[in-house]
């Protein structure tokens, strides 16, 4: 009967042994993985502060724990603007990574500088006008290569002519979406930050693709003429509102002035329920219009012209339908309705991705609905003046 606890004691040693062994085994693992990493990663460590401490300066971003090893330079100093209530209002940069800490890389990828960023497209026409500007703006800023994927390139290229960003190479065959590294937003909807540590070269000499919808006005808008060329709507679009402009034009009273042609599109739909449920917020309404209307009609007194279009017309003609200075869209595809609303002289928008583009190469002035929510909202007072939109006027939603 002795020899079992023997043989238990036994047993017990050998799994210690093993355990031990386990252990060493995993521990030098990981000290070759660390060597690995901090050869592929040695670049990212560079000076006295942290990513974060950096993201932080820009009062915009938010805490996230992958970035705490991740350093960098800060800022010696943010622009700041005066709004007419007496309240600082302080720049985002453009960029978070300074020239200095930029690293290039001699490899290549089929004739390409690595590393390399693309999009996988998400969301509609205004999404992806906000993916492909952000890319834009990548190159512009950082000379880092960027391309457009198949399927980004068919949802857009229809409609804008003059994209200048390359396919990715024929050579490169069929990817597939594991060929590249994910690179996601953090902390907040409006903060893609990390974006700029690959496009800075940070990240390594590799393939990126953007996997979630990004939109940073703040550096797009440095290229503001640039983009809005980018953007130059196929000849069939402009020749549609075209027409449709000139038929009010020419069904106007003599005695009246030259119109001013204002593009007004109300966002409703699914944005009402998915605006209260992201963001805590709700959409302007009657108020709103009235407001707006009455903006650009004191401003322009008889000359003022508006041109609707929205993803709920019924909705909309129940709003200003009584109105005889009002013009509705017929219901043309979403990019002849942007393009209706980018011919006009001046702007009011809603919320969205796509009224905010609709304003942005209409070039004018743009009223906007001073929206409050719960969480940062990308579409919002505090963004556009934090971008240096300063055609962006807001107005009150009550």
């Amino acid at each position: 009967m002795s020899s079992i606890p023997n043989r238990c004691k036994h047993l017990y040693n050998r799994l210690l042994a093993f355990q031990r062994s386990l252990f060493v085994g995993l521990n030098f693992f990981f000290v070759l993985l660390c060597i690995y990493v901090w050869n592929d990663r040695r670049v990212i460590l560079l000076q006295n502060y942290n990513l974060l401490r950096l993201l932080e300066s820009t009062n915009n971003y938010h805490h996230n724990a992958d970035l705490l090893n991740v350093s960098t330079t800060t800022f010696n100093s943010t622009p700041t603007l005066e709004r007419k209530d007496n309240v600082k209002v302080k720049f985002l940069p453009p960029t978070i990574i300074p020239p200095t800490s930029w690293v290039k890389y001699s490899k290549q990828w089929h004739g390409l500088r690595l590393p390399v960023i693309t999009c996988r497209p998400q969301g509609r026409l205004g999404n992806l006008m906000g993916e492909y500007a952000t890319m834009y703006s990548l190159k512009r800023h950082y000379n880092v290569t960027v391309v457009m994927n198949k399927e980004f390139k068919k949802k857009i290229k229809h409609i804008f002519l003059n994209t200048s960003l390359p396919d990715i190479p024929a050579s490169a065959g069929h990817l597939k979406f594991t060929d590249w590294t994910p690179v996601k937003n953090i902390g907040s909807r409006v903060n893609y930050a990390p974006i700029e540590l690959a496009a800075a070269g940070l990240l390594g000499a590799k393939n990126f693709i953007m996997t979630e919808s990004s939109f940073e006005i703040q550096m797009f808008n440095q290229f503001k003429e640039e983009v809005r060329k980018e953007f130059t709507f196929a000849p069939t679009y402009t020749t549609k509102a075209n027409g449709f402009l000139s038929k009010i034009m020419e069904n106007r009273s003599s005695e009246l002035p030259d119109p001013v042609f204002v593009g007004f599109h109300i966002r409703r739909t699914d944005y009402e329920g998915f605006f209260k449920r992201r963001y805590g917020g709700r959409l302007p309404e009657t108020a709103y219009y009235t407001r707006a209307l009455s903006h650009y009609r004191t401003k322009f007194p008889d000359a003022a012209v508006f041109i609707v279009a929205s993803d709920d017309l019924k909705y909309a003609r129940s709003e200003l339908d009584q109105y005889h200075d009002v013009f509705f869209s017929p219901g043309f595809s979403p990019g002849e309705d942007m393009a209706l609303l980018a011919s006009c002289n001046h702007s009011i928008i809603t919320v969205g991705s796509y009224g905010f583009w609709s304003a942005y190469l209409a070039g004018g002035e743009v009223v906007y609905a001073d929206v409050t929510s719960k969480i940062e909202y990308r579409f919002s007072r505090k963004i556009y003046e934090k971008s240096g939109l300063d055609n962006f006027i807001p107005l009150p939603i009550d």
